[in-house]
């Protein structure tokens, strides 16, 4: 053993403690930059205030395409007809409910392309027009849907890749009241048009 200098021993130790040591404060670095639920909330908020809220409508596609082949065809039709008729309502919802942003419509057909951010020629208007005015990243999803988790039934908002948002962000809007009276399109939309006013003022 030399006389002088490190040992090959407390050498090895001093590389171990050094190597947690790094690990230590990679740790700390990476926990200080990991996006809070509330920043992470502002962002959003934000952004679709400056942006616009997209609406996905549902084409019951399978359902009506399953019942024909069936030759069920009046059957067919009166399931296209009802949901024409309930995509209508909330488009007409929103028109007279939300300002809080420019919201456009799509068919739930071209989820693949809005979900890719080509949007262009699938947007539609609250006259039910196609609309090509939007040109912009700063956008989320709505939709009215059943949580996967809970099978609530609400108006959800969720992100570009059609994931739910979350707490503090005011995410949802439940059909049901009390789980006894179910709310109309336009008192749901009134409900989330007052909701995000409220929440971005804060």
């Amino acid at each position: 053993m030399p006389r002088h200098g490190i040992s090959s021993l407390e050498m090895k130790k001093l590389n171990r403690n050094l190597s947690i040591f790094l690990l230590l404060i990679s740790s700390v670095c990476f926990a200080q930059k990991k996006v809070k639920p509330k920043d992470n909330a502002r962002t959003n908020i934000v952004m679709l205030k400056n942006g616009a809220l997209f609406v996905r409508l549902k084409t019951s596609e399978l359902q009506i395409s399953g019942l024909k082949k069936r030759g069920k065809e009046k059957e067919a039709e009166e399931i296209r007809k009802e949901q024409e008729n309930n995509n209508r309502s909330i488009i007409a919802a929103f028109k007279a409910n939300f300002n809080f942003c420019p919201v456009y419509f799509f068919y739930s057909n071209y989820s693949t392309k809005v979900k890719e951010g080509n949007y262009k020629g699938c947007l539609m208007n609250t006259d039910m027009q196609i609309d090509t005015s939007f040109n912009s990243n700063n956008y989320l999803i709505g939709e009215f849907d059943e949580s996967e988790t809970t099978q609530l039934d609400a108006f959800f908002i969720k992100d570009k890749n059609y994931v739910q948002l979350s707490r503090p962000f005011p995410f949802l809007i439940k059909q049901n009241e009390m789980l006894v009276t179910t709310r109309s399109y336009n008192k749901i939309v009134s409900i989330l048009n007052g909701k995000l006013f409220s929440f971005y003022s804060k």
